[in-house]
């Protein structure tokens, strides 16, 4: 009967890894793509601001992106302590998060960390 619950937690954590990849390979590409449309905003941190911010609407997006930045991170940093992994993990994804973005940072977190509980399901067994 244990065999059985092995069986279903490593085909659940197989689907998961996938497409959590999946999002993050996505999340690398999307964001970029809407960026180098208007390569002058990325070359002018001042211009790159006042777009950011340009109506309630982006300012909006822009806030709601920098408060779930900023969960994520507090999540990560209690998470990868959980999981036994280095504080350095926690700069990965900051910098993944503001080199391309939240969209790419968060499924990858979430892609490693169920390679870690896999691992530790696996080993346990």
């Amino acid at each position: 009967m244990s065999t059985s619950t092995n069986i279903s937690t490593t085909r659940s954590f197989n689907s998961l890894k996938t497409l959590y990849l999946i999002l993050a390979i996505a999340g690398s590409i999307a964001p970029w793509y809407w960026l180098l449309q208007e390569p002058a905003a990325l070359l002018s941190p001042t211009l790159f601001l006042q777009r950011t911010f340009a109506n309630n609407i982006t300012t909006a997006l822009a806030s709601d992106l920098l408060i779930s930045a900023s969960g994520f991170f507090i999540f990560a940093s209690i998470e990868l302590k959980r999981l036994g992994s280095t504080a350095l993990g926690v700069l990965l994804y900051v910098g993944l998060t503001f080199g391309i973005g939240l969209s790419c940072s968060l499924p990858l977190f979430l892609y490693r960390r169920e390679l870690i509980l896999e691992r530790n399901t696996v080993s346990k067994y």
